[in-house]
């Protein structure tokens, strides 16, 4: 099968690395928004832990802690995010871009030249990942990557095969994006019903492989959910923010104002999916309306969605924020209705489909070069590096869009491992949400103190409270000076249990030692001459366990949002170490779901192989017992004289 696309294929490839080629060779990454202060960082972080031999199962630096691997969008189980580990960053970073923009076109590619002609289905490909909607997910590349993995996952569910309809599930689901893995699923499910062969079995079979494989990922992300703000329910303004109005689906087939900063659906800034596109759909509802039913009903369900429904917001658990990314799911309906009206009037002729290519390329990628605008790598942020070493950073007011570097914006503040107060997870402890909201709306000191929040970042006029260290385009850096260390000692354990309350304290804290925070444990030296309570400026979750000098000791108070250790008189060592007990099941599922399909996969090849032979050696006894020995010694003499003289 290979041998006969090989020309579709490698031209799928050849016009992805038409975007990414540029960069590449002047190793220089993308900068367009989230490129910038969230994934380039999140990336980088992962694959330096990775590279020093520790499991990032905990970033200490963001949000007074917050668990790293159970966040999906790490990668860290998942194979194509090895490339940061192997690679310099700058290469790894836009290599893994082009490698999912390819795998959405070779999957769409197979998916369309099922029931389309090879050019009709290249077409098809090629406007898929060149759409505006795609290219808008460059940005935030979890989304790229699990999208990337949808057409393959429809593809599987066509040609029946369960296996490694499970194994690209599964990749779905480790891509880093849980709603579009949801959807992969659910269309996996639709595609297997309308087949009608062996439905509940082939279903079974990718549910399970997919569950399986995915289960050391999926565990600690269920756990992470706990407590979080997507179980708390979000605001009606977060939940419906980045939707897309009826009205602004028209723009799929406008090419004007492409990147328009006052649209409403931000979160996929470009929606034009082509004029060429959008008159093939037409022609495919009106000469093949049969054919069109399932796309049709996906891209209405897409506009539904998308427009943000106000049902949405009664929903148990908050699902995903910004409907909008249902316009990509919208764009992929669009194409595969396209490749129908294509089919239907395009010629045979291969030179009349690559002109539809290359009209589709004039028409998508000028119009998303915004898109696409790129830098040199360079992981640092312009302050000294004692800035957020030695307490948490405080952000107050709207970061500059324009100056997100100077605000120290997303995940900037792991490049050199400063204290951030708050993170850009999308999913966000209730308790330190709480917290959060509460030091913005009423910043005393005291609360200011507790946190740490030693260093303020701010567009607003604080000379009067705090000195200033430094000073940007719209954004100014002042120190607090009136802070707690990050690890202090408390004589009164009612003044502790205050402390963790947030209520009014009556005596001060002492200092105590951090020797040592990792992804995975802290370790504190405390010197105290009576019984004391330490505290820790990290958040408590589940997962988290304390032992003083060797002993395993309980947290002062499950239930606190920093964690906590009653110690007695003298000198001790207080290690916290993270070991959730989800990620150990749900390693444990992985592995045996692997060698499962292993086995299996050996299993089923010998049994065919065991078929063929038997098959053969019946065939040839048939053969021989059909016709005289001469017969067939003589058409065998004949077909050895053809060999060897052609």
């Amino acid at each position: 099968m290979i041998r006969r696309h090989r020309f579709g294929l490698s031209l799928i490839a050849l016009l992805a690395s038409s975007i990414f080629a540029r960069p590449l060779l002047r190793g220089e990454i993308f900068t367009f928004r989230d490129h910038y202060d969230y994934f380039a960082p999140l990336r980088w972080f992962t694959a330096q832990e990775l590279r020093a031999g520790r499991l990032p199962l905990w970033n200490p630096f963001s949000a007074s802690g917050e668990p790293w691997l159970a966040n999906p969008q790490t990668g860290v189980f998942y194979p194509p995010a090895w490339l940061h580990v192997v690679l310099p960053f700058a290469t790894a970073y836009m290599l893994y871009l082009f490698a999912h923009l390819v795998l959405l076109g070779v999957g769409a590619y197979l998916l369309f030249s099922r029931r389309a002609s090879e050019g009709a289905a290249l077409a098809g490909a090629v406007a898929l990942m060149f759409a505006g909607p795609t290219l808008s997910l460059l940005d935030v590349s979890n989304n790229l990557a699990t999208f990337a993995w949808l057409p393959l996952v429809v593809w599987c569910a066509l040609e029946g095969r369960a296996v490694w309809g499970g194994v690209a599930l599964a990749m779905a689901f480790l891509a880093g994006e849980p709603f579009y893995a949801a959807c992969a699923a659910a269309m996996y499910c639709c595609c297997v019903v309308a087949t009608r062969v062996s439905v509940l079995r082939r279903i079974a079979i990718g549910a399970a492989i997919a569950f399986g494989l995915c289960a050391v990922q999926l565990f600690p992300f269920l756990e992470m959910l706990r407590g979080s703000d997507r179980t708390a329910g979000l605001s009606a303004a977060e939940l419906f923010r980045d939707s897309m109005p009826l009205r602004e689906w028209l723009r799929v087939a406008m090419p004007f104002r492409t990147l328009d900063p006052h649209a409403a659906q931000t979160f996929v800034p470009i929606v034009y999916c082509g004029a060429l596109v959008i008159l093939a759909v037409f022609i495919a509802w009106i000469a093949a309306p049969k054919r069109t039913f399932g796309w049709t009903a996906l891209l209405v369900v897409a506009i539904v969605i998308g427009t943000g429904p106000s049902w949405l917001a009664r929903l148990p658990l908050a699902l995903f924020r910004y409907p909008a990314r249902l316009v990509p799911l919208g764009a992929f309906a669009l194409v595969a209705l396209a490749v129908i009206g294509w089919d239907r009037i395009a010629p045979k002729a291969r030179w009349v489909h690559l002109v539809v290519v290359m009209v589709l390329v004039a028409d998508l990628v000028p119009r998303a070069l915004p898109l696409l605008a790129s830098s040199p790598f360079t992981p640092a942020t312009p302050y000294a590096r004692a800035i957020g070493r030695d307490a948490k950073v405080l952000r107050v007011g709207q970061p500059s869009r324009w100056f997100r570097r100077g605000w120290m914006a997303g995940y900037l503040n792991l490049y050199e491992r400063r204290f951030d107060e708050f993170t850009a997870a999308p999913v966000v402890s209730e308790r330190i949400l709480r917290l959060h909201e509460e030091l913005l709306a009423h910043p005393t000191r005291e609360l200011l103190a507790m946190v740490p929040a030693g260093y303020i970042l701010t567009n607003r006029d604080f000379r009067a409270a705090f000195p200033p260290l430094a000073r940007g385009a719209d954004v100014t850096l002042y120190r607090n000076e009136n802070v707690w260390p990050m690890a202090t000692l408390w004589s009164d354990a009612n003044d502790a249990r205050a402390m963790l309350a947030q209520r009014p304290l009556h005596t001060a804290p002492r200092a105590a030692t951090i020797v040592e925070m990792t992804t995975s444990h802290t370790r504190v030296v405390v010197d105290t001459a009576m019984p004391s309570v330490l505290v820790l400026a990290q958040q408590n979750a589940a997962g988290w366990s304390a032992s003083l000098d060797g002993r395993k000791v309980e947290n002062f108070e499950k239930t606190a949002v920093f964690r906590a250790v009653s110690i007695p008189a003298g000198h001790h060592e207080v290690v916290w170490t993270y070991d959730p007990r989800s990620f150990l099941f749900g390693a444990m599922m992985t592995v045996v779901t692997l060698l499962s399909v292993a086995i299996g996969v050996i299993v089923k090849r010998r049994r065919e192989r065991i078929f063929l032979f038997v098959s053969h050696e019946k065939r040839g006894v048939e053969f021989r017992l059909s016709k005289p020995v001469h017969e067939v010694e003589s058409n065998e003499h004949r077909r050895s004289l053809e060999c060897h003289h052609p």
